[in-house]
């Protein structure tokens, strides 16, 4: 579950937080408690990325994002495509917090055992970033602006870039490798999959995790000096045709 404390934990910015939900829902209810519930969280900008959930049409997505109130109909998303491959797999979203995020599962028919994963981008606003949201700028942002010229960027579309392109601008990329591992998962403590380090004056980036779906089995996720920095990442949701997406750098 990604909490306050999950994005306090954020500092090599931006990061894209994974998660992934298991649980049961009432009848004519929503999740207890919800899936996400994010309120106090500046002075980052978040956004919910990449939901995916079980295609039901008795089901039903909530959103709420600052101003943003949405419900969907879990039926009418991407769900499953193919019979043969398994998981669930994401649709697009991409909504932008400042104030507030909140996702969370409502079922007429209720049952137990409902399942979903997204990720949730985090990052520190750059004065563009908050010219186009509409917020408030600091004496010395507006100082910025003023000097850059930075709002007549915002209004021709050039500013702020969208992440993938200001990751892409920003990294320089050496390698991507895919590892793959087939192991019997023991109990508690359970095992190490694999444990990476840069080699000097370099950093590595988790974007992308995998995995057969189990009842029992949960994947953690260290980074440096953050033990379980992700934990109990439950993997009843995932599968091995569908990405979990994420962006965790480490140094």
């Amino acid at each position: 579950m990604i909490t306050e404390a999950t994005i306090r934990a954020v500092h090599l910015y931006p990061e894209l937080i994974p998660d992934t939900w298991v649980g049961n829902i009432a009848a004519t209810s929503e999740a207890v408690p919800p899936i996400l519930d994010l309120r106090r969280f500046s002075p980052l900008f978040l956004r919910l990325q990449d939901i995916a959930v079980t295609r039901r049409d008795s089901d039903e997505l909530r959103i709420l994002a600052d101003k943003t109130r949405n419900a969907i109909v879990a039926g009418s998303l991407i769900g499953n495509p193919n019979a043969a491959l398994g998981g669930i797999a994401p649709s697009n979203f991409n909504i932008l917090a400042t104030e507030k995020l909140y996702y969370n599962l409502y079922s007429t028919p209720g049952g137990f055992a409902f399942t979903s994963y997204y990720g949730v981008w985090a990052w520190k606003p750059t004065v563009a970033d908050k010219l186009l949201a509409e917020k408030t700028l600091t004496p010395e942002e507006s100082r910025i602006n003023e000097e850059l010229g930075i709002s007549k960027t915002v209004e021709k579309g050039l500013h702020p870039l969208p992440t993938p392109l200001q990751i892409e601008r920003e990294y320089q990329i050496l390698d991507e490798m895919t590892y793959g591992h087939m192991f019997t998962v023991t109990a508690l403590p359970g095992l190490t999959i694999s444990t990476l380090h840069p080699r000097p004056d370099e950093f590595l980036v988790l974007t992308k995790i995998t995995c057969d779906p189990s009842v029992t089995v949960f994947l953690t996720i260290d980074r440096d000096d953050d033990a379980g920095y992700r934990t109990t990442l439950n993997t009843l949701p995932l599968s091995l045709d569908f990405d979990l997406k994420c962006f965790i750098p480490a140094l």
